[in-house]
């Protein structure tokens, strides 16, 4: 008979426990950053100052049309790839470096817990962002587009908050805690700026805009609108996919092995 202890089988969680618990722990993350100023208040309010400002306001009579659609998706995209970036990208790091990580393991949780939890709150920022955004471009921004097309329009950009949330995982598994808000920041203007959301790109940065998450996603809004894109749709989305899921498993294989 063997001396080595046969260790007894861990029953599996039932399924309904598991859904509870991954609901459970989104809740109580989208609590805890919603009540966190430093964090919700730059991330809900910096795409509306920003949109208001630049789309509307800068823009004056001439933003009609074609050019306040344009604005609007625009700095939608922007809206919605913050919750993510950052809600990855310096939590991850900070929790990291604070040995949360490592201390989740040893909890009775499902798996996946913790970064579903960060991905379902950055999913309810975004859709906050947008909704605040529909509403200002409706009423204050001249877009033309009828309602019906907007909620599409932002319902295809919310896809936009999974690559993010890639990207920021990315940058919170390998950025050092005291480094990633700088890391992030870079990251999302470069996004924004590089990928022409704004304003059409020339020469060397018109040839590489398409490396950033932000195109693809600006693409296929303006596909779902009825805007001229660039590309098919098809693409932009195996693109994206292809681009989270590369980053997620360089994110994970960094955690697991340091946590």
């Amino acid at each position: 008979m063997s001396d080595v202890a046969t260790k007894p089988a861990v029953p599996a969680m039932p399924l309904g426990r598991t859904v509870a618990a991954y609901l459970s722990d989104a809740k109580w993350e989208s609590i805890r950053l919603f009540r966190t100023p430093a964090f919700s208040i730059p991330i809900l309010a910096m795409p509306i100052l920003f949109y208001s400002f630049f789309g509307i306001v800068l823009a004056g009579k001439s933003n009609i049309g074609e050019l306040a659609n344009n604005l609007f998706v625009g700095w939608t995209v922007y809206g919605v790839m913050g919750p993510g970036l950052f809600g990855f990208g310096i939590l991850v790091a900070v929790e990291r470096n604070q040995g949360l990580l490592t201390f989740k393991r040893a909890l009775p949780m499902p798996t996946g817990s913790y970064l579903a939890s960060k991905l379902m709150m950055a999913y309810v920022f975004a859709v906050v962002v947008m909704a605040m955004l529909v509403t200002i471009a409706v009423s204050f921004g001249h877009v033309t587009l009828p309602m019906a097309i907007l909620v599409r329009m932002a319902a295809v950009m919310s896809v936009g908050v999974i690559p993010a949330c890639a990207v920021g995982l990315f940058i919170g598994a390998f950025a050092p805690a005291s480094s990633a808000a700088a890391f992030a920041n870079i990251t999302y203007l470069g996004m924004a700026f590089l990928s022409g959301l704004f304003f059409p790109l020339s020469g060397f940065l018109h040839s590489i805009r398409s490396v950033w998450p932000t195109y693809h996603l600006s693409q296929l809004a303006r596909a779902s609108g009825g805007m001229t894109s660039e590309g098919e749709p098809l693409v932009h989305v195996a693109i994206l996919a292809a681009m989270t899921a590369a980053l997620v498993a360089l994110a994970a294989r960094k955690l697991s092995r340091r946590g």
